[in-house]
């Protein structure tokens, strides 16, 4: 299969001078009067037509400048890019979208920049602004936008050109439940029918759903490529080793928005006798009981997710009632419970945070919560992180 994205030898860097005295004084003497900041140093990888590509990183890892020069609205200092076919771009917020213009002026400026007549942007036009749900909005400048509205007509307008290649930036992170489902049914419908994509998200449970590969910058050089939950794992390996994860007070949680479709309304963790517990031995049964909200909103099946994570960041375990494909059980008009049974705790001695969610039909999507801590405690001798079955012979 070809090539649709090769990079090789990439760089960029950045010249910060310290004021226009000293960048005068380069330009007429010759003399070196700036610092160099190296945002990408000898990037190189290539994918395939059809690929899913994830990128992750810290903040500063040059993450975005990458996405940017994919994307032709930055230029690399050195090294080449080759991209084929049309590209559009989701990156920081309102980028391409002129102020002065109204939502409809902005969608035809940015088919213009893409090649398209304006036929052709009328032909899409409709379905944009339907997407965007900014019918009533759509005559006005996008200066008077929220910054919601500004993601709902930028994503609209990078997915409604019929890209080749679908550079995203965090996109997925901000807006309401109902529009990122919105937005996840779109890139899925992407991934079927064989577009390329180039996703970048702090959101590394998406970097591992949507993407087959991945890529780990790191101060602007390229730690890992590979699998994508190779990479992911490899990445989150070295944060729990460059920090360690504040412990959050039990049965808490984000108090659900207004435009929230769906959230945990509650969560008790109890023993096999279903009294309420908090500390357990290794080898005991631990029950958590869920109820959720699940508004009329909310699109696709109902779904709970839980996630338990040792206080010093490791994750240890992460479920949902979609992968073991149970239905939750309806408790009213909009509420559905479940209750996740661990008979045999594997866990050995430490203290944990339990995270229950709501998610979607596809599991990708996290939303409202709520935390619970609990501790373990096994023998003595018992070391490491969980008491797996065996013998000796």
């Amino acid at each position: 299969m070809s090539s649709i994205i090769r990079v090789s030898g990439l760089s960029k860097v950045y010249k910060h001078y310290w004021g226009p005295r000293s960048l005068l004084k380069e330009v007429i003497f010759g003399v070196v009067s700036h610092h160099q900041q190296i945002a990408l140093k000898d990037v190189g990888f290539e994918l395939a037509e059809g690929e899913a590509f994830g990128v992750v990183g810290n903040n500063g890892a040059g993450k975005s400048t990458l996405l940017k020069i994919l994307a032709g609205t930055a230029f690399p200092s050195s090294g080449t890019v080759r991209v084929t076919g049309r590209v559009t771009a989701l990156l920081e917020l309102g980028a391409g979208f002129h102020p002065e213009f109204s939502g409809r002026e902005n969608i035809y400026f940015n088919g213009a920049l893409l090649g398209l007549s304006r036929e052709d942007i009328r032909a899409r036009e409709k379905e944009i602004v339907e997407f965007s749900e900014l019918q009533d909005f759509i005559g006005k400048p996008v200066k008077t936008y929220s910054s919601g509205m500004y993601l709902r007509l930028g994503f609209a307008v990078a997915t409604g050109f019929d890209p080749s290649v679908l550079i995203i930036d965090e996109a997925l992170a901000v807006g309401d439940q109902h529009f990122q489902k919105k937005c996840t049914d779109r890139i899925l419908g992407f991934r079927r029918e064989g577009r390329t994509l180039v996703f970048c998200s702090h959101n590394l449970y998406q970097v591992k759903t949507l993407c087959e590969r991945a890529m780990w910058l790191d101060k602007g050089v390229v730690r890992a490529i590979g699998p994508s939950d190779q990479v992911v794992e490899a990445y989150t390996d070295e944060l729990r080793q460059e920090t360690k994860t504040s412990s959050q007070n039990g049965n808490g949680g984000e108090p659900p928005a207004e435009t929230a479709d769906s959230w945990v309304s509650e969560a008790v963790m109890t023993g096999a006798n279903r009294e309420p517990k908090s500390e357990f031995l290794t080898g005991e049964t631990l029950r958590l009981a869920i109820s959720g909200v699940f508004r009329s909103g909310f699109r696709g099946r109902p779904a709970f997710g839980v996630s338990i994570v040792r206080n010093d960041g490791l994750s240890v375990f992460v479920t949902s009632s979609i992968q073991a494909n149970a239905e939750l059980t309806r408790a009213g008009e909009d509420t559905y419970a479940a209750v996740l049974i661990l008979p045999e705790l594997q866990l050995l001695s430490g203290a944990y945070l339990c995270h229950a969610f709501t998610t979607d039909q596809d599991g990708i999507q996290a939303y409202g919560g709520k935390f619970i801590r609990f501790s373990v405690k096994s023998e003595p001798f018992d070391q490491g992180l969980v008491k797996l079955d065996h013998r000796w012979e």
